[in-house]
């Protein structure tokens, strides 16, 4: 039988075994908690780090990507009644009638395409060789500057859309003209068609400003440019190539330039002159020697981002 003492010590020892016991299951809890509290905060830093990597993708993607707007217009050209203009004397009412002969002419022979689909890179070049009957003309287009026109460019080109096509329009600067520009691009030949769709306008900012005080600006010689009416977001297909240093309102979208070679036979183009200056005449700025475009060639695309 134990005596009181032993008792005591044996109670004091259970006391101990107990408290030391009860020390470790708080120790643990506090290790569980603090693990708990851990794996919650690194859950909460991850997510914020996601959200701005996120983030930070959307705005490169920004940056590098654009949702182009391209309007679709495929309804046939209007004719007029030449019988309105009767009052106005026999020649007006021939110009009438030449007018829908013109228009017949446009709807048999214009060419309708799809725009591009999806965001258009806004950086990046394209190597374009317009191959003519007159000698090769080699482009640099920069996507920086008008990344929608340049998409439609080369995506019409891809589709052989300016393949077979005379360059209807050339201006040869001179007295009471500031414009020296060979205008192509419409397979109608006419300046009046278009491929069924518009480009928004992507007008150039850093263009040197006329020095003779009109606000025009200087599109200079090697200039490629979208040609358009004088309506916003109007330009098509039609584009001009600038020989010598234009005179225009800096509203028409820069594309590139064009290569040495290639102004050398614009050069030659400009020199045989045109079909005639005469306004009321059908061949008022048609090229004297006709310009036909055989292929529009897409080379190499450089300096495009990353989808």
């Amino acid at each position: 039988m134990s005596t009181n003492q032993e008792r005591r010590a044996e109670a004091r020892q259970r006391l101990r075994e107990q408290m030391e016991a009860q020390a470790r299951r708080e120790k643990q809890l506090k290790i569980a908690g603090a693990s708990v509290v851990v794996v919650v905060l690194l859950g909460i830093v991850g997510v914020v780090v996601w959200n701005k990597a996120e983030q930070s993708r959307a705005e490169q993607y920004a940056a590098d990507w654009v949702t182009c707007e391209y309007a679709q217009d495929t309804s046939p050209m209007e004719k007029v009644d030449p019988a309105e203009f009767e009052d106005q004397g026999p020649e007006i009412v021939a110009e009438a009638r030449r007018f829908n002969e013109q228009v017949d002419e446009i709807e048999e022979s214009k060419r309708e395409m799809d725009p591009p689909t999806g965001d258009q890179a806004r950086r990046g070049t394209a190597e374009i060789v317009v191959t003519t009957g007159s000698g090769e003309i080699p482009l640099t287009l920069d996507r920086e500057g008008a990344p929608c026109n340049v998409a439609s460019f080369v995506h019409l080109a891809e589709q052989e859309y300016f393949d077979d096509t005379e360059c209807h329009r050339l201006t040869q600067g001179g007295e009471g003209s500031q414009l020296s520009v060979l205008q192509c691009g419409d397979p109608t030949g006419t300046g009046l068609s278009g491929p069924g769709y518009s480009i928004v306008d992507e007008p150039p900012t850093d263009l040197p400003v006329a020095e003779d005080g009109s606000g025009m600006s200087v599109y200079p010689r090697g200039t490629v440019a979208m040609a358009k009416s004088q309506a916003p977001n109007s330009a098509g297909s039609q584009f001009f190539l600038v020989y010598e240093d234009s005179m225009l309102p800096p509203e028409y979208s820069v594309m590139g330039t064009i290569g040495e070679p290639g102004l050398e036979v614009l050069d030659e183009i400009a020199d045989a002159g045109t079909k005639s200056d005469d306004q009321s005449d059908p061949d008022y700025e048609a090229p004297r020697r006709p310009v036909v475009i055989e292929k529009v060639t897409v080379g190499a695309q450089e300096g495009l981002p990353e989808a």
